[in-house]
């Protein structure tokens, strides 16, 4: 790949991340479960059943094809790895996080500018497979991403599992 063809990819990467925040800024809750809307994002008398989920991963963002792959360490899913899609009309990336057992998580993210000129990711966490398929939850934190799409995320939030009841 030449040197105008990879600004050309440089720049339309961030035309496109610059709508999705902005997009996001505008909707920041949009596709959130109303249960996890609200005071209910954090565990409570009103909804015992939310447990804390940690994901730490880093990646990358393939500009030719929109498309996000990363791997990392997540709280019921252990090991995992991932891959999701950029939808640019509706500014958000929808995509599947894989444990190492096989079962699945699926996830929409946005992502919007931090108070600090950082990056802060939102996902949606909504069903799966196996122990996964009545799975719901939020997670939100910082991405640090570096001139080569190269990043890294480490994101806290609430998830429920919805059919167990913890």
């Amino acid at each position: 790949m030449n040197r105008s063809m990879k600004l050309v990819l440089a720049y339309a990467c961030s035309f496109v991340l610059t709508g999705i925040a902005a997009r996001a800024a505008d909707r920041s809750l949009l596709g959130v479960p109303d249960s996890l809307k609200g005071d209910a994002i954090s565990p409570n008398r009103q909804n015992p059943n939310l447990t804390p989920f940690k994901l730490k991963g880093g990646g990358q963002v393939d500009l030719a094809t929109l498309t996000f792959t990363f791997a990392g360490q997540a709280t019921y899913l252990g090991q995992f790895t991932a891959i999701g899609q950029l939808d640019p009309t509706l500014g958000e990336i929808a995509g599947t996080m894989t444990a190492a057992n096989g079962e699945t998580v699926n996830w929409r993210g946005i992502f919007q500018p931090g108070p600090l000129g950082e990056i802060e990711a939102t996902l949606t966490l909504d069903g799966g497979t196996g122990r996964f398929e009545h799975l719901d939850g939020v997670v939100s934190g910082p991405v640090a991403l570096d001139p080569d799409f190269m990043f890294t995320m480490n994101l806290e939030g609430t998830v429920r599992f919805v059919d167990l009841g913890f």
